[in-house]
């Protein structure tokens, strides 16, 4: 079995095949080409070199040798070549980090640890992290990619292009393709630094000719007949070697170049009048029975042939110089040369077309045996098996489970027919979870129900026995669906009945349905209930080993509920806990440890921690947009943004929010998308903005009471932030009364729940209301309320957010006679220092350390313009109906304004272009014409 090299991480993928990732061995015949190499010498940083030719002109002889005279320098290099099957984007994604890391532990270590166990990091965040290790490292980093062209799905060739497009100045990325690759190379950021090798480039001299030949034809050749026979095949290093063949045979140069100038002679005939039919009867056959393979070991081969010869007579094809290349120094692997390989393919299928399919079915079985598993589906389809190759997928699907690959099990899966698929209820199964571990939540969830529809049918109508284990199942991927889906109330059923089950099956799937069952219990219990819930799974599953990632997701979704139920030291503790080993186990920036990291910012922030909420958040935003659940995001966002507000970065702050509220409406999330415009509007009520903040009051309020008032479950953390929403529009239009109502309602609700931090939070504000509307006795006591929660659970931010309303209040009750007062003194004076601290502390900006960049040269004037709009917090609508744009131009202009700056998010985008500054951009009237002197210019807001 082949299988990625990975010292010092545990092995994500068993599929990936290493030879692949190998230059292949240089043959014996080799020339050395300095001219070639001097030539690919002279390199600019961060550069890109382009060689093509058709099959036969030695570009892959050339990379090698170049890939070898880079490594005798001490530089990085790492190969990958590609094949046909590489079209899956996560697949070739871990290829690509796998071939890196290969060439350096230390530059892929963050990118592999993250494909290693996380599922739900999107591959293309994975790789901006590959990027950014080649980019910390200090020694040159070179990429060859070999036969490019092979690749035509566009996810794939976006990450081609993300790689040619933000390669760090110490990466040079080598492209080999017998064809104009699918990717816009003239598009670069510099195109100055592409450098093109092509077919006439690669034609052999006549000394390089002359060299050849000396070490492959036994016949002794003068000039002149290297001449004639380099003139004949016009530099083709591929001619010359059939030229050497021919002339062992024949024995006259003049005949043989006679021959090469016949007409209508392709190179399917001149192989076979010059290789093929001098070959003796059994190395013939050979060749076309193994020609159905992408490479050949003598095991594979023998298996197809039926003798056991395979390594005598691959050895025998290598020293006789029969279009073979060695894929690696231990000689266990070959590659036909390409136009061997296609001719004898077409040879075959003309000639005994009925042996194809028993040839693949062979090669089929060998493969899985080995568990290699692509090139046994690939097998299996071609001999037009689909029963196996869904057998072969199914067999390998749990493993691909439980390791965090559901992308690559999914493109399996897609590859295979729908009825081939159907009667299979492991495959099914399979692909559900698949679904659900890559997000795609609405898929997941219908797929998952058809599933167990059919089970019940099945059931009902005794057809299939299903045993308990696979019913327990089905319970617990519907459950994480249903929580996925923000749906606690399913959650909470489907987890219980899973757990309910005794009998044993996968460890990792009782974990997720115990993780279901820890967030039905925030919505539809007590802590009390969760917390004994949580003993008993602990006990249950103690000593059960891996897979880590259900049972971080585990613990994290216990830590989440100790934190709304205000268990803070609790919760504290479980998250602190949860990251250090997500990140020893998965890496910093896995989703797992990303969301985690919100939670604890949540919580550091809330109680004035700020440098540690800052080193929670610090280069997670993209990650944690991409990859998050609901809960998590929820909390990353929100301290997100109230850090950037504190720092000045007015603009960072509202974006944040915008990226989090677009997240929302796209997975369908209202508790995020209210949460993010509950926040957005305080931020606009304290910067003076109370029309905006009305505007968007009044767009929510025609839709979310239908939506939620009233409902059980995270509809309940919905409306709540609903209220706060509505009740903060009131209070900064004088309209305090009416938000006492809103507000007193709320707190009710909360309170009922046992929600000790929302039900501090909603006193904070509805104390302020009191106060306004001169109800200052109801203050004082709603404030005491307040503050008893919060010095119990050690909030302070809560507090100094709501402004001088809230401090003249805090210095009041200091002096009141109100029962309890005294107790909360020290609490108080905390609690005012905060507000002192924060009112000295000036703007921190440019944190990250990141450099504004020349937006003028990469963004277009009206790019500029929409970037503005986003740092002032607008929605695409908004900045449609401002700038006359349909919504989906404004969406085409983010798409090209985050492909230019390499980010994937509003507040990347802002945050480049300002330098993580506290100013907000706007364009002079020049600017807003294009002309050349374009520059954002910072003004204040």
């Amino acid at each position: 079995m082949e299988a990625s090299s990975a010292s010092s991480a545990r092995q994500w993928n068993v599929s990936l095949i290493r030879t692949k990732m190998c230059p292949p061995r240089l043959p014996a015949a080799c020339v050395q080409r300095p001219a070639l190499l001097e030539r690919l010498g002279k390199r600019p940083a961060q550069s890109v070199t382009l060689v093509t030719a058709p099959a036969g002109f030695g570009k892959t002889t050339l990379l090698a040798q170049w890939s070898q005279a880079i490594a005798d320098q001490d530089h990085i290099v790492a190969w990958l070549s590609i094949d046909r099957e590489d079209d899956d984007a996560q697949q070739f994604g871990a290829y690509l980090v796998a071939a890196l890391f290969r060439a350096s532990e230390e530059i892929a270590r963050q990118a592999q640890q993250i494909l290693n166990s996380d599922p739900l990091t999107p591959i293309r965040t994975v790789i901006s992290v590959l990027l950014n290790g080649i980019a910390a490292s200090d020694r040159f980093v070179f990429l060859v990619l070999d036969d490019v062209d092979r690749l035509s799905a566009k996810p794939v060739l976006a990450i081609v292009s993300l790689l040619l497009r933000y390669a760090p100045e110490n990466m040079h990325i080598l492209l080999g393709a017998r064809a104009e690759p699918p990717l816009s190379l003239n598009q670069l950021k510099a195109p100055d630094k592409l450098t093109r090798l092509g077919a006439d480039d690669l034609r052999f001299s006549v000394n390089e000719a002359k060299a050849f030949l000396e070490r492959t034809a036994t016949l002794p050749l003068d000039r002149p007949h290297v001449e004639l026979l380099n003139e004949a095949t016009e530099g083709w290093v591929a001619g010359l070697q059939l030229a050497s063949i021919a002339l062992d045979r024949v024995g006259d140069a003049a005949k043989v170049v006679n021959n090469l100038r016949g007409a209508g002679y392709g190179i399917d005939r001149y192989l076979d009048d010059t290789v093929l039919s001098h070959l003796p009867k059994p190395i013939l056959e050979f060749l076309l029975s193994t020609s159905i393979l992408e490479r050949l070991g003598p095991a594979v081969c023998d298996a197809i042939t039926g003798h056991d010869s395979g390594g005598v007579t691959l050895h025998w094809l290598d020293q006789h110089n029969i279009f073979i290349r060695p894929l690696d120094e231990e000689t266990s692997w070959y590659r036909y040369h390409a136009l061997l390989s296609d001719a004898l393919q077409r040879r075959l299928k003309r000639q005994t077309p009925q042996e194809v399919p028993r040839l693949h079915r062979r090669a089929s079985q060998w493969f899985a045996e080995a568990h290699l598993w692509p090139e046994a589906v690939r097998h299996a389809l071609a001999a037009g098996d689909l029963e196996q190759a869904a057998l072969w997928v199914e067999n390998c699907a749990m493993e691909m489970l439980e390791r965090g690959d559901p992308h690559t099990l999914l493109a399996w899966i897609a590859r295979l027919p729908a009825d081939a698929i159907q009667g299979r209820l492991r495959l099914r199964l399979a692909k559900a979870w698949a679904l659900v571990f890559s997000l795609q939540i609405v898929p997941a969830a219908k797929y998952v129900s058809a599933v167990a529809e059919d089970i019940n049918r099945m059931r009902l109508d005794n057809s299939v026995k299903v045993d308990e284990a696979t019913l327990a199942e089905v319970y617990a991927v519907r459950s994480l669906v249903a929580g996925l889906g923000d749906d606690s109330e399913s959650s909470l059923e489907l987890g219980n009945l899973a757990l309910a089950n005794t009998v044993s099956g996968a460890p990792w799937v009782k974990r997720y349905a115990q993780a279901s069952q820890f967030f039905g219990l925030l919505y539809h219990g007590t802590f009390d209930q969760i917390r004994r819930a949580w003993e008993l799974a602990d006990h249950q599953t103690r000593h059960v080993p891996e897979p880590i990632y259900s049972d971080l997701i585990r613990h994290a979704m216990y830590g989440l509920a100790a934190l709304v139920y205000g268990e803070i030291c609790e919760a504290r503790r479980t998250f602190e806990g949860t990251l250090a080993r997500a990140e020893d186990f998965l890496g910093p920036l896995s989703s797992c440890a990303v969301g985690v990291a919100g939670c604890l910012a949540s919580i550091y922030y809330e109680s004035n921690e700020l440098p540690k909420a800052h080193k929670m958040i610090a280069g997670r935003t993209s990650i944690a947009l991409q990859s998050c659940p609901v809960g998590g995001l929820v909390r990353y966002v929100l301290s997100a943004a109230r850090l950037s507000w504190r720092d000045g970065e007015r603009g960072a702050a509202l974006a944040v929010l915008e990226d989090g509220r677009q997240i929302a409406i796209t997975r369908g999330w209202l508790r995020l998308r209210l949460a993010c415009d509950a926040e957005t509007v305080r931020l606009l009520i304290n910067s003076g903005n109370v029309v905006e903040a009305r505007r968007l009051a009044d767009g929510l309020a025609r839709r979310v009471p239908a939506l939620c008032e009233g409902r059980a479950g995270s509809a309940v953390d919905t409306w709540t932030n609903y209220c706060l929403l509505q009740a903060r529009v009131l209070i900064a239009e004088n309209a305090a009364e009416q938000a006492t109502v809103i507000l007193s309602g709320a707190l009710d609700l909360v309170t009922s729940k046992g929600w000790r931090s929302l039900e501090a939070q909603i006193s904070v504000v509805l104390s302020r209301a009191f106060e306004q509307y001169g109800a200052s006795k109801e203050a004082i006591v709603v404030l005491e309320r307040a503050l008893r929660i919060g010095e119990a659970i050690r909030m302070v931010n809560s507090f100094v957010d709501e402004g001088p309303a809230i401090r003249a209040l805090l210095k009041r009750f200091r002096h009141t006679s109100v029962r309890g007062a005294s107790a909360h003194s020290a609490y108080v004076d905390k609690l005012l220092a905060a507000f002192d601290a924060n009112d000295a502390s000036p703007a921190r900006t440019n944190k990250a350390g990141a450099h504004p960049v020349e937006s003028s040269e990469i963004l277009s004037a009206r790019e500029l313009e929409v970037l503005n709009h986003v740092a002032r917090g607008l929605s695409n609508k908004e900045i449609g109906r401002t700038l006359k744009l349909a919504p989906e131009t404004v969406k085409w202009h983010l798409k090209n304004i985050f492909e230019k700056l390499n980010v994937n998010s509003r507040i990347e985008a802002v945050q480049r272009v300002l330098g993580l500054g506290s100013k907000a951009a706007t364009l002079d009237d020049g600017e807003r014409q294009g002309t050349p002197g374009q520059r954002i210019r910072a003004t204040g807001q």
